[in-house]
């Protein structure tokens, strides 16, 4: 909102420069000082212009360039201060303009750099995160690892002690072993 209010204050601005440098032209005409610069300013014009001109049409060397009568100069004066009113009005517009986009651009900028630090910083923490868990997994793999370990040497003793308890068994002869052991080899 604040962009188009900024674009229809330049446009309104722009349009009312004309109606405001025929006044601006009348006070430079009106007030003496100001009057004597602007007459001032036309010469020197006339000045670059025949300079320029002669420039253009290959003509070198320095040439004689008269003065030129009140009423021209007055004229011309009227003229480069109407002008000179549009172009500065025209220049502040755009210096506005392009300090306006500048802190837009900056501005879209630093969000930019925020939302990219914001990401980096959810990426660490969740690295962080990770890591953390990935820790605690591992300390909980190793005790599962011992636990298990543990479990197969009770195991590996069962396994022994019915081993050990299969042989005696297989060693007694009738009634648990009552009248004697079993011969070998006699079933």
């Amino acid at each position: 909102m604040a962009a188009i209010l900024a674009k229809i204050g330049a446009l309104a601005l722009k349009t009312a420069a004309k109606p405001l440098s025929s006044r601006f032209q009348a006070y430079v005409m009106e007030h003496p000082v100001a009057r004597q610069k602007a007459v001032k300013a036309a010469q020197w014009m006339h000045r670059m212009e025949v300079a320029i001109t002669r420039g253009a049409e290959g003509r070198a060397g320095k040439a004689f360039v008269g003065t030129m009568n009140e009423e021209k100069s007055l004229e011309l004066a009227s003229k480069i201060a109407g002008e000179g009113f549009v172009f500065m009005v025209g220049t502040v517009i755009v210096v506005f303009e392009y300090q306006r986009a500048v802190a837009k651009d900056t501005a879209k900028k630093r969000q930019e750099h925020a939302e990219k630090q914001a990401l980096l910083d959810a990426a660490r923490k969740e690295r962080e995160a990770l890591q953390s868990e990935n820790a605690e997994q591992t300390q909980l793999i190793q005790r599962l690892m011992h636990r298990v370990g543990k479990l197969e040497d009770i195991i590996d003793e069962l396994e022994d002690m019915r081993k050990q308890h299969h042989q005696k068994q297989s060693r007694k002869g009738l009634f648990g072993g009552f009248f004697g052991a079993k011969a070998p080899g006699v079933g």
